[in-house]
Protein backbone atom coordinates (compact mmCIF):
# COMPACT_ATOMS: atom_id res chain seq x y z
CA UNK A 1 0.00 0.00 0.00
CA UNK A 2 1.44 3.53 -1.03
CA UNK A 3 -0.43 5.99 1.28
CA UNK A 4 -0.75 9.29 -1.06
CA UNK A 5 2.02 11.80 0.48
CA UNK A 6 1.11 14.57 -1.90
CA UNK A 7 -2.44 15.06 -0.93
CA UNK A 8 -1.32 15.15 3.33
CA UNK A 9 -5.02 16.41 3.82
CA UNK A 10 -7.17 14.77 1.88
CA UNK A 11 -7.14 11.62 4.63
CA UNK A 12 -7.83 8.73 2.42
CA UNK A 13 -5.77 5.82 1.46
CA UNK A 14 -3.80 5.43 -2.15
CA UNK A 15 -3.80 1.65 -2.68
CA UNK A 16 -1.17 0.63 -5.68
CA UNK A 17 -1.76 -3.24 -7.86
CA UNK A 18 0.49 -6.11 -6.15
CA UNK A 19 2.46 -7.84 -8.22
CA UNK A 20 5.14 -10.62 -8.01
CA UNK A 21 5.30 -9.15 -3.82
CA UNK A 22 5.81 -5.27 -4.91
CA UNK A 23 3.56 -2.72 -4.85
CA UNK A 24 3.79 -0.76 -8.15
CA UNK A 25 1.56 1.84 -10.07
CA UNK A 26 -0.38 0.84 -12.65
CA UNK A 27 1.03 0.67 -16.44
CA UNK A 28 -0.31 4.06 -17.52
CA UNK A 29 -0.04 5.95 -13.90
CA UNK A 30 -3.50 6.09 -14.06
CA UNK A 31 -5.96 5.68 -10.41
CA UNK A 32 -9.51 6.04 -9.82
CA UNK A 33 -11.17 7.03 -6.54
CA UNK A 34 -14.21 5.30 -5.15
CA UNK A 35 -16.52 8.02 -3.11
CA UNK A 36 -18.56 7.21 0.13
CA UNK A 37 -21.81 6.21 -0.59
CA UNK A 38 -23.24 7.42 2.62
CA UNK A 39 -21.78 11.50 2.08
CA UNK A 40 -19.91 11.25 -1.32
CA UNK A 41 -16.54 12.23 0.00
CA UNK A 42 -13.62 10.57 -1.43
CA UNK A 43 -13.02 6.88 0.71
CA UNK A 44 -9.54 5.56 -1.61
CA UNK A 45 -8.07 5.82 -4.25
CA UNK A 46 -6.74 2.74 -6.40
CA UNK A 47 -4.00 2.26 -9.16
CA UNK A 48 -6.14 1.53 -12.84
CA UNK A 49 -4.48 -1.70 -13.97
CA UNK A 50 -4.48 -2.32 -17.86
CA UNK A 51 -4.35 -5.20 -19.74
CA UNK A 52 -0.79 -5.66 -19.82
CA UNK A 53 -1.31 -5.27 -15.83
CA UNK A 54 -3.29 -8.18 -15.56
CA UNK A 55 -1.05 -10.20 -17.98
CA UNK A 56 2.39 -9.17 -15.82
CA UNK A 57 0.09 -10.69 -12.86
CA UNK A 58 -0.64 -13.76 -14.13
CA UNK A 59 2.43 -14.21 -15.41
CA UNK A 60 3.43 -13.99 -11.50
CA UNK A 61 1.32 -16.15 -10.56
CA UNK A 62 2.39 -18.82 -13.14
CA UNK A 63 6.21 -18.71 -12.11
CA UNK A 64 5.25 -18.96 -8.63
CA UNK A 65 3.17 -22.12 -8.97
CA UNK A 66 5.50 -24.17 -11.68
CA UNK A 67 8.19 -23.07 -9.23
CA UNK A 68 6.64 -25.23 -6.58
CA UNK A 69 7.48 -23.07 -3.79
CA UNK A 70 3.83 -23.29 -2.62
CA UNK A 71 2.58 -25.71 -4.64
CA UNK A 72 5.19 -28.15 -2.91
CA UNK A 73 5.93 -26.65 0.02
CA UNK A 74 4.81 -29.03 3.50
CA UNK A 75 1.16 -28.70 4.31
CA UNK A 76 2.58 -27.37 7.93
CA UNK A 77 4.11 -24.81 6.34
CA UNK A 78 0.87 -23.85 4.56
CA UNK A 79 -0.68 -24.34 7.18
CA UNK A 80 1.33 -21.95 9.46
CA UNK A 81 0.72 -19.22 6.93
CA UNK A 82 -3.14 -19.32 6.68
CA UNK A 83 -3.54 -18.92 10.75
CA UNK A 84 -1.14 -16.43 10.89
CA UNK A 85 -3.01 -14.70 8.09
CA UNK A 86 -6.13 -15.29 10.56
CA UNK A 87 -4.52 -14.11 13.69
CA UNK A 88 -3.76 -10.73 11.78
CA UNK A 89 -6.68 -10.23 10.33
CA UNK A 90 -8.41 -10.28 13.69
CA UNK A 91 -5.42 -7.70 14.41
CA UNK A 92 -6.48 -5.43 11.71
CA UNK A 93 -10.49 -5.44 11.91
CA UNK A 94 -11.08 -2.08 12.37
CA UNK A 95 -9.26 -1.13 8.92
CA UNK A 96 -10.89 -3.81 7.12
CA UNK A 97 -14.18 -2.60 8.48
CA UNK A 98 -13.21 1.28 7.66
CA UNK A 99 -12.65 0.19 4.02
CA UNK A 100 -16.34 -1.33 3.83
CA UNK A 101 -18.04 0.94 5.60
CA UNK A 102 -16.45 3.61 3.75
CA UNK A 103 -16.61 2.16 0.24
CA UNK A 104 -19.79 0.28 0.23
CA UNK A 105 -21.78 1.76 2.58
CA UNK A 106 -22.25 -1.34 4.70
CA UNK A 107 -23.34 -0.80 8.09
CA UNK A 108 -20.14 -1.19 10.37
CA UNK A 109 -21.46 -3.91 12.88
CA UNK A 110 -22.00 -5.78 9.56
CA UNK A 111 -18.52 -5.25 8.49
CA UNK A 112 -17.08 -6.48 11.33
CA UNK A 113 -19.01 -9.67 11.29
CA UNK A 114 -17.69 -10.13 7.86
CA UNK A 115 -13.97 -9.44 9.21
CA UNK A 116 -14.33 -12.25 11.44
CA UNK A 117 -15.95 -14.83 9.23
CA UNK A 118 -13.22 -14.36 6.87
CA UNK A 119 -10.65 -15.13 9.91
CA UNK A 120 -12.65 -18.05 10.93
CA UNK A 121 -12.17 -18.99 6.67
CA UNK A 122 -8.64 -18.96 7.23
CA UNK A 123 -8.60 -21.12 10.03
CA UNK A 124 -11.00 -23.66 8.73
CA UNK A 125 -8.87 -23.94 5.57
CA UNK A 126 -5.53 -24.02 6.90
CA UNK A 127 -6.86 -27.09 9.47
CA UNK A 128 -7.99 -28.58 5.77
CA UNK A 129 -4.41 -27.80 4.80
CA UNK A 130 -2.85 -30.44 7.56
CA UNK A 131 -6.22 -32.58 7.15
CA UNK A 132 -6.10 -33.62 3.43
CA UNK A 133 -5.60 -36.64 2.41
CA UNK A 134 -5.31 -38.53 -0.41
CA UNK A 135 -6.68 -42.04 -1.29
CA UNK A 136 -5.05 -46.03 -1.54
CA UNK A 137 -6.97 -48.91 -3.33
CA UNK A 138 -5.66 -51.88 -1.90
CA UNK A 139 -8.01 -54.56 -2.05
CA UNK A 140 -9.31 -54.53 -5.77
CA UNK A 141 -6.94 -57.25 -7.13
CA UNK A 142 -3.56 -58.97 -4.97
CA UNK A 143 -0.98 -58.09 -7.22
CA UNK A 144 -1.49 -54.10 -8.03
CA UNK A 145 -2.74 -51.17 -5.81
CA UNK A 146 -3.59 -47.28 -6.52
CA UNK A 147 -3.35 -44.27 -5.37
CA UNK A 148 -5.78 -41.31 -5.76
CA UNK A 149 -3.51 -38.24 -5.25
CA UNK A 150 -5.67 -34.77 -5.13
CA UNK A 151 -3.21 -32.21 -6.46
CA UNK A 152 -3.09 -28.30 -6.68
CA UNK A 153 -5.60 -27.29 -9.70
CA UNK A 154 -2.65 -23.98 -10.72
CA UNK A 155 -3.36 -20.48 -11.35
CA UNK A 156 -6.91 -19.23 -10.46
CA UNK A 157 -8.11 -16.24 -11.35
CA UNK A 158 -10.72 -14.48 -9.15
CA UNK A 159 -13.42 -11.98 -9.89
CA UNK A 160 -15.16 -10.56 -6.67
CA UNK A 161 -18.28 -8.29 -5.94
CA UNK A 162 -18.83 -5.35 -3.40
CA UNK A 163 -21.77 -6.47 -1.26
CA UNK A 164 -19.58 -9.02 0.52
CA UNK A 165 -16.17 -7.64 -0.55
CA UNK A 166 -13.77 -9.06 2.75
CA UNK A 167 -15.40 -12.55 2.92
CA UNK A 168 -16.14 -13.38 -1.04
CA UNK A 169 -12.62 -12.78 -2.00
CA UNK A 170 -11.42 -15.27 1.17
CA UNK A 171 -13.77 -17.76 0.64
CA UNK A 172 -12.10 -18.12 -2.86
CA UNK A 173 -8.44 -17.31 -1.60
CA UNK A 174 -8.16 -19.17 1.32
CA UNK A 175 -8.80 -22.78 -0.20
CA UNK A 176 -7.13 -21.75 -2.77
CA UNK A 177 -3.88 -21.25 -0.88
CA UNK A 178 -4.78 -24.16 1.21
CA UNK A 179 -4.51 -26.50 -2.01
CA UNK A 180 -1.33 -25.20 -3.44
CA UNK A 181 -2.69 -23.13 -5.80
CA UNK A 182 -1.02 -19.15 -7.10
CA UNK A 183 -3.72 -16.87 -7.19
CA UNK A 184 -4.50 -13.31 -9.24
CA UNK A 185 -7.33 -11.52 -8.22
CA UNK A 186 -9.70 -8.33 -9.12
CA UNK A 187 -12.27 -6.96 -6.44
CA UNK A 188 -15.16 -4.95 -7.77
CA UNK A 189 -14.35 -1.27 -8.60
CA UNK A 190 -16.77 -0.30 -5.77
CA UNK A 191 -15.15 -1.82 -2.62
CA UNK A 192 -11.66 -2.91 -3.65
CA UNK A 193 -9.90 -1.74 -0.33
CA UNK A 194 -10.55 -4.47 1.97
CA UNK A 195 -8.86 -7.01 -0.94
CA UNK A 196 -5.76 -4.77 -0.97
CA UNK A 197 -5.50 -5.05 2.98
CA UNK A 198 -5.51 -8.22 2.79
CA UNK A 199 -2.58 -8.37 0.63
CA UNK A 200 -0.46 -6.80 3.14
CA UNK A 201 -0.96 -8.76 5.53
CA UNK A 202 -0.58 -11.63 3.05
CA UNK A 203 3.04 -10.56 2.51
CA UNK A 204 3.31 -9.83 6.63
CA UNK A 205 2.74 -13.68 6.95
CA UNK A 206 5.00 -14.72 4.70
CA UNK A 207 3.05 -15.99 1.35
CA UNK A 208 5.91 -16.44 -1.09
CA UNK A 209 6.78 -13.71 -4.10
CA UNK A 210 4.02 -14.43 -6.84
CA UNK A 211 1.66 -16.70 -5.25
CA UNK A 212 -0.88 -13.91 -4.71
CA UNK A 213 -0.97 -10.72 -6.22
CA UNK A 214 -3.76 -8.17 -6.84
CA UNK A 215 -5.18 -5.60 -9.79
CA UNK A 216 -7.93 -3.25 -9.66
CA UNK A 217 -9.41 -1.33 -11.98
CA UNK A 218 -12.46 1.12 -12.60
CA UNK A 219 -15.81 0.32 -13.84
CA UNK A 220 -14.10 1.24 -17.88
CA UNK A 221 -11.50 -1.20 -18.03
CA UNK A 222 -12.86 -3.89 -15.37
CA UNK A 223 -14.37 -5.64 -18.17
CA UNK A 224 -11.33 -5.64 -19.91
CA UNK A 225 -9.35 -6.81 -16.98
CA UNK A 226 -11.83 -9.26 -16.15
CA UNK A 227 -11.67 -10.97 -19.42
CA UNK A 228 -7.65 -11.56 -19.54
CA UNK A 229 -8.59 -13.21 -16.52
CA UNK A 230 -10.76 -15.17 -17.43
CA UNK A 231 -9.57 -16.08 -20.91
CA UNK A 232 -5.65 -16.29 -20.25
CA UNK A 233 -4.15 -19.67 -21.08
CA UNK A 234 -1.76 -19.32 -18.57
CA UNK A 235 -4.90 -19.37 -16.06
CA UNK A 236 -5.84 -22.99 -14.66
CA UNK A 237 -9.15 -21.68 -13.31
CA UNK A 238 -11.58 -18.56 -13.01
CA UNK A 239 -13.83 -18.10 -10.12
CA UNK A 240 -16.89 -15.44 -10.46
CA UNK A 241 -18.97 -13.93 -8.02
CA UNK A 242 -21.60 -11.72 -9.61
CA UNK A 243 -24.76 -11.37 -11.86
CA UNK A 244 -25.79 -13.82 -14.21
CA UNK A 245 -25.32 -11.73 -17.55
CA UNK A 246 -21.31 -10.88 -16.46
CA UNK A 247 -21.28 -15.04 -14.89
CA UNK A 248 -22.25 -16.07 -19.11
CA UNK A 249 -19.70 -13.64 -20.22
CA UNK A 250 -16.93 -14.94 -18.04
CA UNK A 251 -17.87 -18.91 -19.05
CA UNK A 252 -17.60 -17.94 -22.65
CA UNK A 253 -14.34 -15.95 -22.23
CA UNK A 254 -12.62 -19.31 -20.22
CA UNK A 255 -13.86 -21.78 -22.91
CA UNK A 256 -10.82 -20.67 -25.13
CA UNK A 257 -8.71 -23.08 -23.21
CA UNK A 258 -11.09 -25.25 -21.61
CA UNK A 259 -10.18 -24.07 -17.95
CA UNK A 260 -12.31 -24.65 -14.35
CA UNK A 261 -15.01 -22.76 -14.25
CA UNK A 262 -17.08 -21.26 -10.94
CA UNK A 263 -19.40 -19.11 -10.90
CA UNK A 264 -21.73 -17.97 -8.18
CA UNK A 265 -24.47 -15.69 -9.46
CA UNK A 266 -27.96 -14.55 -8.47
CA UNK A 267 -31.11 -15.27 -7.01
CA UNK A 268 -34.56 -14.82 -6.37
CA UNK A 269 -35.05 -17.11 -3.58
CA UNK A 270 -38.06 -18.22 -1.50
CA UNK A 271 -38.54 -18.17 1.87
CA UNK A 272 -41.50 -20.14 2.93
CA UNK A 273 -43.87 -19.51 5.67
CA UNK A 274 -46.72 -22.36 7.11
CA UNK A 275 -49.82 -21.95 9.41
CA UNK A 276 -47.92 -23.74 12.30
CA UNK A 277 -44.37 -22.06 11.87
CA UNK A 278 -43.19 -20.41 15.05
CA UNK A 279 -44.65 -17.17 14.21
CA UNK A 280 -42.83 -14.53 15.76
CA UNK A 281 -39.43 -15.66 14.53
CA UNK A 282 -40.59 -16.00 11.45
CA UNK A 283 -41.42 -12.59 11.04
CA UNK A 284 -38.66 -11.23 12.60
CA UNK A 285 -36.16 -13.53 10.32
CA UNK A 286 -38.39 -12.69 7.10
CA UNK A 287 -37.41 -8.95 7.82
CA UNK A 288 -33.88 -9.81 8.05
CA UNK A 289 -33.94 -12.04 4.78
CA UNK A 290 -34.46 -9.50 2.64
CA UNK A 291 -32.80 -6.46 4.15
CA UNK A 292 -29.66 -7.79 5.42
CA UNK A 293 -27.15 -5.90 3.51
CA UNK A 294 -29.66 -3.59 2.49
CA UNK A 295 -30.53 -5.94 0.26
CA UNK A 296 -27.70 -6.22 -1.87
CA UNK A 297 -26.91 -10.26 -1.15
CA UNK A 298 -27.42 -13.10 -3.80
CA UNK A 299 -29.39 -15.51 -1.58
CA UNK A 300 -31.55 -12.83 0.15
CA UNK A 301 -34.89 -14.31 0.62
CA UNK A 302 -36.42 -11.88 -1.67
CA UNK A 303 -40.00 -13.86 -2.41
CA UNK A 304 -41.99 -14.66 0.63
CA UNK A 305 -44.22 -17.20 0.05
CA UNK A 306 -47.00 -17.28 3.16
CA UNK A 307 -49.73 -19.64 4.06
CA UNK A 308 -52.98 -18.42 3.00
CA UNK A 309 -54.66 -19.10 6.57
CA UNK A 310 -52.17 -17.16 7.98
CA UNK A 311 -51.44 -14.39 5.36
CA UNK A 312 -53.31 -11.05 6.21
CA UNK A 313 -51.86 -11.72 10.16
CA UNK A 314 -48.34 -12.38 8.78
CA UNK A 315 -48.51 -9.30 6.22
CA UNK A 316 -49.57 -6.90 9.32
CA UNK A 317 -46.75 -8.08 11.60
CA UNK A 318 -44.23 -8.20 8.63
CA UNK A 319 -44.93 -4.23 8.17
CA UNK A 320 -44.22 -3.54 11.88
CA UNK A 321 -41.44 -5.22 12.02
CA UNK A 322 -39.80 -3.99 8.71
CA UNK A 323 -40.64 -0.68 10.61
CA UNK A 324 -37.80 -1.05 13.67
CA UNK A 325 -34.82 -1.13 10.93
CA UNK A 326 -32.43 1.87 11.39
CA UNK A 327 -31.38 3.21 8.30
CA UNK A 328 -28.64 5.83 8.38
CA UNK A 329 -24.90 6.55 8.68
CA UNK A 330 -22.95 3.21 8.31
CA UNK A 331 -20.75 4.31 10.68
CA UNK A 332 -23.00 4.38 13.56
CA UNK A 333 -23.07 1.42 15.79
CA UNK A 334 -26.98 1.41 15.63
CA UNK A 335 -27.40 1.38 11.79
CA UNK A 336 -28.94 -1.91 10.46
CA UNK A 337 -29.33 -0.55 7.01
CA UNK A 338 -27.02 1.56 5.18
CA UNK A 339 -27.40 3.23 1.85
CA UNK A 340 -27.04 1.37 -1.34
CA UNK A 341 -24.20 0.81 -2.89
CA UNK A 342 -24.23 3.73 -5.48
CA UNK A 343 -26.73 6.25 -7.77
CA UNK A 344 -26.58 3.31 -10.84
CA UNK A 345 -27.96 0.45 -8.07
CA UNK A 346 -30.39 3.41 -6.16
CA UNK A 347 -31.84 3.81 -9.59
CA UNK A 348 -32.21 0.06 -10.53
CA UNK A 349 -33.85 -0.27 -7.16
CA UNK A 350 -36.06 2.26 -7.51
CA UNK A 351 -37.17 1.20 -10.89
CA UNK A 352 -37.93 -1.69 -9.88
CA UNK A 353 -40.18 -0.07 -6.79
CA UNK A 354 -42.18 1.90 -9.54
CA UNK A 355 -42.58 -1.32 -11.91
CA UNK A 356 -43.84 -2.82 -8.35
CA UNK A 357 -46.47 -0.24 -7.88
CA UNK A 358 -48.35 -1.28 -11.35
CA UNK A 359 -47.89 -5.29 -10.57
CA UNK A 360 -49.14 -5.42 -6.77
CA UNK A 361 -49.63 -3.58 -3.79
CA UNK A 362 -46.74 -1.22 -2.29
CA UNK A 363 -47.42 -2.11 1.59
CA UNK A 364 -44.36 -0.61 3.32
CA UNK A 365 -41.24 1.52 2.09
CA UNK A 366 -39.25 2.70 -0.93
CA UNK A 367 -37.13 5.37 -1.87
CA UNK A 368 -36.32 7.57 1.62
CA UNK A 369 -35.75 11.41 -0.44
CA UNK A 370 -32.06 10.94 1.27
CA UNK A 371 -29.29 10.16 -0.76
CA UNK A 372 -29.25 6.33 -1.83
CA UNK A 373 -31.32 5.35 1.27
CA UNK A 374 -34.30 2.75 0.26
CA UNK A 375 -36.34 1.98 3.55
CA UNK A 376 -37.88 -1.88 3.44
CA UNK A 377 -40.29 -1.98 0.43
CA UNK A 378 -42.71 -4.73 0.95
CA UNK A 379 -45.15 -5.52 -1.99
CA UNK A 380 -48.03 -7.68 -1.29
CA UNK A 381 -51.11 -9.01 -4.10
CA UNK A 382 -48.26 -10.01 -6.08
CA UNK A 383 -48.26 -13.33 -8.17
CA UNK A 384 -45.00 -15.45 -9.04
CA UNK A 385 -45.35 -13.98 -12.63
CA UNK A 386 -44.60 -10.59 -12.06
CA UNK A 387 -41.67 -9.21 -12.73
CA UNK A 388 -40.68 -8.00 -9.13
CA UNK A 389 -41.30 -11.89 -8.01
CA UNK A 390 -38.92 -13.16 -10.77
CA UNK A 391 -36.13 -10.71 -11.46
CA UNK A 392 -33.47 -9.78 -9.18
CA UNK A 393 -33.22 -6.79 -7.71
CA UNK A 394 -30.47 -6.62 -5.15
CA UNK A 395 -32.46 -3.97 -2.84
CA UNK A 396 -34.37 -4.09 0.05
CA UNK A 397 -37.48 -5.37 -1.73
CA UNK A 398 -39.88 -8.04 -0.89
CA UNK A 399 -42.69 -9.98 -2.46
CA UNK A 400 -45.44 -11.65 -0.66
CA UNK A 401 -47.44 -14.43 -2.53
CA UNK A 402 -50.00 -16.51 -0.50
CA UNK A 403 -50.57 -20.16 -1.19
CA UNK A 404 -53.22 -22.55 -0.02
CA UNK A 405 -50.19 -25.97 0.53
CA UNK A 406 -47.74 -27.38 0.40
CA UNK A 407 -47.78 -28.66 -3.23
CA UNK A 408 -48.51 -24.78 -4.40
CA UNK A 409 -45.54 -23.81 -2.28
CA UNK A 410 -43.02 -26.39 -3.66
CA UNK A 411 -44.66 -25.15 -6.89
CA UNK A 412 -44.30 -21.64 -6.50
CA UNK A 413 -40.80 -21.59 -4.98
CA UNK A 414 -39.17 -23.60 -7.78
CA UNK A 415 -40.87 -21.83 -10.70
CA UNK A 416 -37.60 -19.47 -10.61
CA UNK A 417 -34.59 -19.37 -13.44
CA UNK A 418 -32.75 -18.98 -10.23
CA UNK A 419 -31.79 -21.57 -7.59
CA UNK A 420 -29.36 -20.41 -4.48
CA UNK A 421 -31.22 -20.26 -1.35
CA UNK A 422 -34.71 -20.81 0.12
CA UNK A 423 -36.26 -21.29 3.70
CA UNK A 424 -39.09 -22.85 4.81
CA UNK A 425 -40.63 -22.67 8.36
CA UNK A 426 -42.98 -24.59 10.44
CA UNK A 427 -42.68 -27.32 13.72
CA UNK A 428 -43.70 -29.96 11.58
CA UNK A 429 -39.75 -31.51 10.70
CA UNK A 430 -41.66 -33.83 8.21
CA UNK A 431 -42.84 -30.85 6.59
CA UNK A 432 -40.15 -28.87 6.67
CA UNK A 433 -37.40 -31.71 5.48
CA UNK A 434 -39.60 -32.60 2.72
CA UNK A 435 -40.09 -29.25 1.04
CA UNK A 436 -36.49 -28.85 1.68
CA UNK A 437 -35.72 -31.77 -0.10
CA UNK A 438 -38.14 -30.71 -3.38
CA UNK A 439 -36.61 -27.15 -3.80
CA UNK A 440 -34.22 -27.00 -6.48
CA UNK A 441 -31.60 -25.01 -5.01
CA UNK A 442 -27.81 -25.20 -3.31
CA UNK A 443 -28.83 -24.58 0.27
CA UNK A 444 -32.35 -24.48 2.40
CA UNK A 445 -32.68 -23.51 5.83
CA UNK A 446 -35.21 -24.59 8.26
CA UNK A 447 -36.69 -21.94 10.32
CA UNK A 448 -34.15 -19.69 10.24
CA UNK A 449 -32.62 -17.67 7.10
CA UNK A 450 -29.08 -17.03 6.23
CA UNK A 451 -27.73 -19.17 8.97
CA UNK A 452 -28.58 -21.20 12.09
CA UNK A 453 -24.91 -20.39 13.28
CA UNK A 454 -22.85 -22.92 11.24
CA UNK A 455 -19.71 -22.08 9.65
CA UNK A 456 -18.30 -23.24 6.27
CA UNK A 457 -21.30 -24.98 4.95
CA UNK A 458 -21.04 -25.24 1.08
CA UNK A 459 -22.91 -22.53 -0.98
CA UNK A 460 -23.68 -22.00 -4.15
CA UNK A 461 -26.43 -22.48 -6.77
CA UNK A 462 -28.17 -24.36 -9.58
CA UNK A 463 -29.88 -22.94 -12.67
CA UNK A 464 -29.21 -19.46 -13.49
CA UNK A 465 -27.36 -19.23 -10.14
CA UNK A 466 -24.46 -20.84 -10.87
CA UNK A 467 -21.98 -23.96 -10.67
CA UNK A 468 -19.70 -24.98 -8.04
CA UNK A 469 -19.69 -24.68 -4.18
CA UNK A 470 -17.17 -22.34 -1.54
CA UNK A 471 -16.71 -22.48 1.77
CA UNK A 472 -16.68 -26.12 3.19
CA UNK A 473 -14.28 -29.32 2.20
CA UNK A 474 -15.94 -29.24 -1.08
CA UNK A 475 -14.70 -25.70 -1.30
CA UNK A 476 -11.42 -27.36 -1.07
CA UNK A 477 -11.66 -29.33 -3.87
CA UNK A 478 -12.74 -26.84 -6.02
CA UNK A 479 -9.06 -25.89 -6.24
CA UNK A 480 -8.09 -29.17 -6.82
CA UNK A 481 -7.45 -31.51 -9.28
CA UNK A 482 -7.25 -35.60 -8.98
CA UNK A 483 -4.73 -37.56 -10.48
CA UNK A 484 -4.79 -41.35 -10.01
CA UNK A 485 -1.29 -44.15 -9.95
CA UNK A 486 -1.89 -47.95 -10.49
CA UNK A 487 1.07 -49.85 -9.22
CA UNK A 488 1.97 -53.59 -10.44
CA UNK A 489 3.63 -55.61 -7.69
CA UNK A 490 4.47 -58.81 -9.15
CA UNK A 491 6.85 -57.90 -11.35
Amino acid sequence: MNINAEQPRAQYPTFQLFIDDDWRDAGEGRVFERRNPFDGSVASAFANATADDANTAIRSARVAFDSGIWSKAPARARHDILRCVADLIRTHIEDFATRMVQESGKPVVLARGEVAAAARTFDYYAGLALSDEGAAVSGRVPHAMGLILPEAIGVCAFITPWNFPMLNPVCKIAPALAAGCTVVIKPSHLCPGPVAVLAEILAEAGLPKGVFNLVTSDLERGGIVGQVLAASPLVDKVAFTGSTTTGRAVMRAAAGNNKHVALELGGKSANIVFDDAPFDTAVATAVSAFCFNSGQQCSAGSRLLVQRSIHDRFLEALIEAAGHQTLGNPAGDATTMGPLVNDEQFRRVSSYIDLGDTEGRRVHGGPTGEGFFVAPTIFAGVTNKSRIAREEIFGPVLSVIPFENEAEAIALANDSDYGLAGGVWSHSIDTALRVAREIRTGKMFVNCYNTAGIDDMPHGGVKDSGIGREFGRQGLEEYQSVKTVQIRLDN
